[in-house]
């Protein structure tokens, strides 16, 4: 059983993370924003303010990729970076409001695929769903 969850799990985040469906969510969201730099940007909203490490090692990508990728965001105007207060060798990110922005229609792109995702699941299903990823992440989390 164990193992047929971790196989769901991998076809799920195999779905997610194919590029092509995150050029879609840029079309579908209506932002000027690079596939490259897409999942980076996702990355810092959730995760805002973050470091460049912390970003890097939740995409298990490496620190000089992610770097750049930020470099990006904040030429664009969508991302501000500053010296972490407790060590300035550290640089941490956060959206700007234009940024806030960007990621609020982003969302509400997310949310309206999600929504035809799950049109035949009935309210109780979406909540069962919801409360089982949660637990089962919180279970996962243990293990770091």
């Amino acid at each position: 059983m164990e193992n047929e969850i971790f196989k769901a799990l991998f076809d799920l985040v195999s779905i997610i993370n194919r590029p092509d469906r995150d050029k879609k969510m840029i079309d579908n969201a209506g932002v000027n924003l690079e596939a490259v730099t897409f999942r980076v940007f996702v990355g810092i909203a959730h995760l805002q303010p973050t470091s460049v490490g912390e970003l890097a090692a939740m995409m298990g990508k490496n620190y000089s990729s992610v770097s750049r990728q930020i470099d990006k965001l904040e030429t664009a105007g969508l991302v501000h970076t500053y010296p972490s207060s407790s060590d300035s060798r550290i640089r941490v990110s956060e959206l700007t409001t234009y940024g806030e922005e960007v990621s609020t229609m982003i969302g509400l792109a997310r949310e309206r695929n999600m929504r035809e995702a799950l049109a035949d699941w009935t309210p109780e299903e979406r909540n069962g769903l919801l409360n089982n990823l949660r637990r089962l992440f919180e279970s996962l989390k243990r293990f770091d």
